[in-house]
C-alpha cells in the first residue's frame, strides 16, 4: 500500500513539474457511496455458489488534480469501499453469511471542464484507468484487478482556493474469467475466454482545496 501511494505522489509531482507556471493543483478529499456489482465464480470449489454480491456501502478517498492546459486536467484518485461479500446459491436462491471486504480503487486519467475557465461553476467530464485491490480475507483467489471509470459532475468555487465537487462515475472492475461459446455471423462457433466484470457505480461529494 505504501508503494502504491508513493507512486501516486510521484506521478502527480511529475505532472506538476511539467505544467505551465499558471497551472493549478487541486486536492479533493471526498465521501459518498459506491453501489452495485457482483463477482462471478468460476472455480471448481464454488459448489452451488455462482457469484458473490458486493454490498452497496459508503466510500471515501482523495483526488489529486493538476491543470495541464486551461480546461484540461489530469487526475489521480484513491477510493476505498469498506463492504461485505455474500455468496449466492444458484440452487436455493439464498445468500451465505456476509464476509467483510475492502475494495481500494486506484485510477489515473484526464478531466475536461466546460465553460469559462474563470467561472465559479465548472461542469466536467472525467474518466481513467487503473486497478482495484480486493482485500477479501481469503474469500477471493485474487488481489489486484484492472478497472476503469467514466463519469462527470460539477465543481463550484466559493473563493479562488476553496470549492465543492459533486460527481457520479461508472466504475467496472475485471474480476474472473470463464470459457464460453461465441458464434459468428456465418454460423461458425468456437470457444473463447470471457472476461467478467463487477459493474459498480459511485456518487461522491468533496471539498476542493486549490493551490
Amino acid at each position: 500500500m505504501r508503494k502504491i501511494i508513493a507512486l501516486v505522489i510521484l506521478a502527480l509531482g511529475f505532472a506538476v513539474s511539467s505544467a505551465h507556471a499558471q497551472d493549478r493543483f487541486e486536492l479533493t478529499p471526498f465521501g459518498g457511496t459506491r453501489f452495485g456489482g457482483q463477482i462471478d465464480l468460476t472455480t471448481p470449489n464454488a459448489q452451488d455458489f455462482d457469484y458473490l454480491k458486493i454490498k452497496s456501502t459508503w466510500d471515501y478517498g482523495v483526488i489529486g488534480t493538476v491543470t495541464i492546459w486551461p480546461k484540461f486536467q489530469v487526475e489521480a484518485m484513491w477510493n476505498r469501499q469498506p463492504t461485505q461479500l455474500e455468496a449466492h446459491n444458484a440452487t436455493t436462491g439464498t445468500f451465505s453469511a456476509p464476509t467483510d471486504a475492502t475494495l481500494d480503487m486506484f485510477q489515473f486519467g484526464p478531466l475536461y471542464e466546460f465553460g469559462n475557465e474563470h467561472a465559479k461553476l465548472k461542469p466536467f467530464i472525467t474518466g481513467g484507468l487503473g486497478f482495484t485491490n480486493f482485500h477479501s480475507n481469503g474469500a477471493l483467489p485474487f488481489d489486484n484487478r484492472f478497472s476503469a471509470n467514466v463519469g462527470g459532475g460539477v465543481k463550484y468555487f466559493f473563493t479562488r482556493h476553496v470549492g465543492l465537487r459533486l460527481e457520479a462515475r461508472y466504475s467496472p472492475t475485471e474480476t474472473s474469467t470463464s470459457t464460453g461459446i461465441v458464434c459468428g455471423p456465418f454460423g461458425e462457433c468456437f470457444q473463447t475466454r470471457i472476461h467478467n466484470y463487477a459493474q459498480q457505480g459511485q456518487a461522491n461529494f468533496g471539498l476542493i482545496l486549490r493551490f
